[in-house]
């Protein structure tokens, strides 16, 4: 359970720089469920940015270009890159944001999401982590991974839901969110 987790209340979790990190749910659902991800960023130095979606409904570049507008906002707000933590579709979502704006993302987190259905070439400055789980029953494990060639994959146990809730993803984005930006190559 997530908040009985000693990750959630800050161990092991280095302070962050202030960076925005934009939030995206899931097909079907909403900001409302990754609120939790959202207090426990702010509380360790990021500012979470919620999509202002109420129900995703699924990829659309319409979607993709309001997204984008966010993620540039921010940009411009905090003079910093923007990362991006998708749930399940919205990680496909936030990595076509990142195809399509890398001066603005530099770095994607999908938990979950069906990133076989990538089309786009991501950007060599933008890092991709992401974290699947092989008993994921929504998104089975090869579609969830990144093929990218610079990009990482790292499996947790758990459900496709629970991945939001999951101290295992916790660890993951503990070690991930520092990371240094990429140079391209």
């Amino acid at each position: 359970m997530l908040l009985a987790d000693p990750i959630y209340w800050g161990l092991g979790v280095p302070r962050g720089d202030g960076r925005p990190v934009l939030v995206l749910p899931g097909l079907f659902a909403g900001d409302g469920y990754l609120q939790p991800l959202r207090d426990w960023l702010g509380r360790y130095g990021y500012s979470p940015v919620k999509s202002g979606i109420e129900r995703n409904p699924g990829w659309s570049r319409e979607l993709i270009d309001a997204l984008g507008e966010i993620a540039q906002r921010e940009h411009r707000r905090s003079r910093q890159r923007v990362t991006i933590i998708g749930h399940s579709m919205g990680g496909l979502q936030g990595r076509s944001v990142a195809a399509r704006l890398p001066h603005v993302v530099r770095h994607v987190i999908a938990l979950g999401s069906p990133l076989a259905m990538a089309r786009e070439r991501l950007p060599g400055a933008v890092r991709m982590t992401a974290i699947y789980s092989p008993e994921d029953r929504i998104v089975r494990h090869p579609a969830a991974l990144a093929r990218d060639p610079r990009a990482k994959n790292v499996k947790v146990p758990g459900s496709h839901i629970g991945l939001a809730f999951n101290p295992a993803v916790y660890r993951v984005l503990a070690r991930t969110l520092g990371a240094p930006d990429l140079e391209t190559v």
